[in-house]
C-alpha cells in the first residue's frame, strides 16, 4: 500500500511560502491549489511525518484515500494517503472540509482507494473519483 502523505496549506500560507524545488509532480504546476504534496525532487519522495509522532498515534490507517482537486486556475491533480494525518494524529476525513480547496469555482473531492481500484492518482489531468464520500469547495 503506498502512503503519500499531504500536507493541507491555507492559499495564504502557501503564496507566503516559497517551496523551492518542491513540486507535486515532474512538469505540474499546484498554483491556486490549496492542497499540496510536499517532495523531494531528487528523489521524488513524499516528505513523511516525523517518527515520533506518527509513533504516538494510536489510530488505525489500514486503508488509501484518493483526494482529487479541480481548481479552474490550475491543473486537477490527484493524491493518494493514509487514512489518518499521523503528524496530528486525526483522521484525513475529520480534517477534509478544512483541507479542501476553497478557491473561486475549485472542488475538492474524497473517496477511498478500494473503491477505485486502477486509479492512477499521478495522471494529470486527474480522472473524476467513483463513490466519492464527501466534497467540499464553491465549485461543487
Amino acid at each position: 500500500m503506498t502512503r503519500r502523505p499531504v500536507f493541507a496549506l491555507t492559499a495564504l500560507a502557501a503564496a507566503s511560502l516559497a517551496l523551492a524545488g518542491c513540486s507535486s509532480s515532474p512538469g505540474t504546476s499546484n498554483a491556486g491549489s490549496q492542497t499540496i504534496v510536499v517532495t523531494d525532487t531528487a528523489t521524488g519522495a513524499a516528505a513523511k511525518p516525523s517518527p515520533s509522532a506518527a509513533a504516538s498515534c494510536s489510530l488505525p490507517d489500514n486503508q488509501d484515500l484518493i483526494v482529487r482537486d479541480d481548481d479552474p486556475q490550475a491543473s486537477i491533480i490527484a493524491s493518494e494517503i493514509g487514512e489518518v494525518d499521523l503528524g496530528n494524529c486525526v483522521t484525513e476525513l475529520s480534517e477534509f472540509q478544512q483541507t479542501a480547496g476553497q478557491g473561486a469555482g475549485e472542488c475538492t473531492t474524497i473517496a477511498w482507494a478500494k473503491d477505485n481500484p486502477g486509479y492512477d492518482a499521478n495522471s494529470v489531468p486527474a480522472p473524476p473519483l467513483k463513490d466519492v464520500i464527501e466534497s467540499a469547495g464553491p465549485g461543487c
